[in-house]
């Protein structure tokens, strides 16, 4: 194997592999790997020289570019780390730098990573009057979009748009991205008008960008599905009952069959197209002579791009879980909810935490109409110490989100499972409130998450509500309007199911399975049943009267002497 020992070494080999068979040999993905290994390993308290960052970029691009997914975003975290570092007290690397890692980051999906550092390259290009700016205020709107902001996305292409204005030059790819967000921000939105004038600049912007770069670049032909799939609905909203959209709807067919030949079935510009063929071929059939075929072909469309996009990008990555969602939304649609079947997306583990965290903040982060809670303490999404969905819920609950949580009253029969001093008298009906009160899970648990939800409650009034069941739980529930999540206790210790990494496991489910029709039944009951906290508050004393007697009753039932139970012989026959 050869060792490279050079960054220059490193691209000039990519940049061979990629323009002559698009994939590395089996022998220079081994060299580049072991040149990423050593990148990482010996450099990481030598941050580079201003010039190699931009290259060390590139490297990633091309690795990126040949399928080398895992090493392109290791070359990303080395070069953002390194970067961190040398700006620690000062400003040293170009807004265009910080513009050109967010875009790699995003096109990892690192969306949260891409926008810290998309919004450094914005502060640093509106500092120094940048011509950058408009590229950098474009990048922001794409990301925004993908991660679900829509009021950020827009405003930043419309700042955008306006940039470009005052520069004698134009970027038309520049443009382009920023109309096109504007187009589906509009879709989203449902807003007909405003759909309409975005419609006429994002085809302005179409041809211009085509002029220059051609019809197969992969950008144009994303922007003429993008566009054709708007125009389709645009004919449908203006209910024209003789086109209905047809003509459009060949247009999308079109686009699709262009992107499946110059760019290949796999290609994620492809995936958008053939998601959106699937989506107008499903509206178009409502109320037609063959809606149920018609409608049953899209389901199998949109289920073959969900399946390419899950093989080629990753199930967890955004663009699949979008395009899952929009199959959910078909298939509960059409199927009645008691024949949905019981269908389970990923069973998480323990040893994917963070998968199962990050799958979490993504159903919330999108969440525009409910959250619902079922929990033991419910800390995860209500202290801020424990850095996990807290933002994202007052985030949620900043658009309009409505939040509604059911945890346990500490005054429940799991409370006699609860930690004490081995040395200490056993708890018993005298002293198992006061072991309550002193407990852990009480003073750092359960009393900050109520003194939480005040505060929310205070600022957010009647968008969050909080009740306190007194039946012990069997597990954690968490529903938005288009995902679901289940994790069973296996403990009924109180301290051992709260302030804890995942333990068990988790079930992800969506709404087109019978687990989620469920688990909002169960919610609903479980709502009906539990307390409100004024109530709860008002009626604490006679919950740690029932507590006090389930721990005699179950004293007095392990002090009587146990009657023999039967014996059950080899022979199989019982005796006394």
């Amino acid at each position: 194997m050869t060792t490279m020992t050079h960054l220059a070494e490193a691209i000039t080999a990519a940049e061979d592999a990629l323009l002559t068979n698009g994939t590395a040999r089996p022998d220079i993905e081994e060299t580049l790997t072991d040149y990423v290994e050593r990148l990482k390993n010996r450099e990481l308290s030598h941050p580079p020289r201003r010039g190699i960052t931009g290259r060390r970029i590139h490297l990633a691009r091309l690795l990126l570019a040949l399928g080398m997914r895992e090493l392109s975003i290791e070359v990303a975290d080395v070069t953002l780390q390194h970067m961190e570092l040398s700006e620690a007290d000062r400003s040293l690397f170009t807004p265009d730098t910080w513009n050109e890692l967010g875009s790699l980051l995003a096109e990892h999906d690192d969306l949260d990573r891409a926008l810290m550092a998309l919004n450094r390259a914005r502060d640093r290009a509106q500092c120094t009057t940048s011509p950058v700016l408009a590229k950098i205020l474009a990048n922001l709107s794409a990301v925004d979009l993908r991660a679900g902001h829509l009021e950020d996305a827009w405003s930043w292409a419309q700042e955008a748009v306006t940039v470009l204005g005052r520069h004698w030059s134009s970027d038309p790819e520049t443009l382009l991205t920023a109309e096109w967000v504007r187009v589906e921000v509009a879709t989203f939105r449902h807003d007909m008008a405003e759909l309409s004038d975005a419609l006429e600049q994002f085809a302005e912007a179409v041809d211009q960008f085509t002029d220059l770069k051609g019809e197969s670049h992969p950008k144009a032909i994303g922007a003429r599905a993008a566009l054709a799939a708007a125009r389709f609905q645009e004919a449908r909203a203006g209910q024209d009952d003789e086109r209905g959209g047809e003509q459009e709807l060949g247009d999308l067919e079109i686009a699709h069959l262009r992107a499946s030949a110059f760019l290949g079935p796999d290609h994620p510009q492809t995936l958008v197209a053939q998601a959106a063929l699937a989506a107008a071929e499903f509206e178009s059939a409502e109320g037609t002579e063959l809606g149920t075929a018609r409608r049953q072909q899209a389901m199998a469309v949109l289920e073959a791009a969900t399946a390419r996009a899950a093989d080629t990008l990753g199930r967890a990555h955004s663009q699949t879980r979008e395009l899952r969602t929009a199959l959910a939304d078909m298939r509960v649609i059409t199927t009645p909810p008691d024949q949905l079947p019981y269908l389970i997306e990923h069973t998480y583990t323990p040893q994917e935490n963070e998968a199962r965290n990050d799958a979490k903040r993504w159903a919330l982060q999108r969440e525009k109409n409910m959250i619902r809670l079922i929990a033991h303490a419910g800390a995860s999404f209500y202290l801020s110490d424990l850095a996990l969905f807290r933002p994202d819920i007052i985030n949620a609950l900043r658009r309009g989100s409505y939040f509604y949580a059911i945890i346990s009253s500490p005054w429940n029969a799991s409370a006699q499972f609860t930690k004490h001093d081995a040395t200490a008298e056993r708890p018993n009906s005298h002293n198992i409130v006061d072991i309550v009160a002193a407990s852990d899970y009480y003073s750092k648990t359960f009393l900050p998450v109520i003194e939480a939800y005040r505060a929310l409650r205070e600022e957010y009034g009647y968008g969050i509500e909080l009740r306190l069941t007194h039946m012990d739980l069997p597990g954690s529930t968490l529903l938005t309007t288009d995902m679901g999540f289940f994790e069973p206790y296996i403990t009924s210790n109180p301290e051992r199911r709260t302030r804890r990494k995942l333990n068990v496991f988790e079930m992800e489910f969506h709404k087109d399975s019978r687990y989620y029709g469920d688990s909002r039944s169960e919610f609903e009951t479980q709502w009906e049943l539990a307390s409100p906290l004024d109530q709860f508050e008002a009626s604490e004393p006679e919950h740690k009267a029932a507590l006090r007697d389930a721990v005699r009753a179950q004293s007095d039932d392990g002090s009587r002497k146990p009657r023999a139970r039967p014996s059950i012989r080899e022979d199989g026959e019982r005796r006394p």
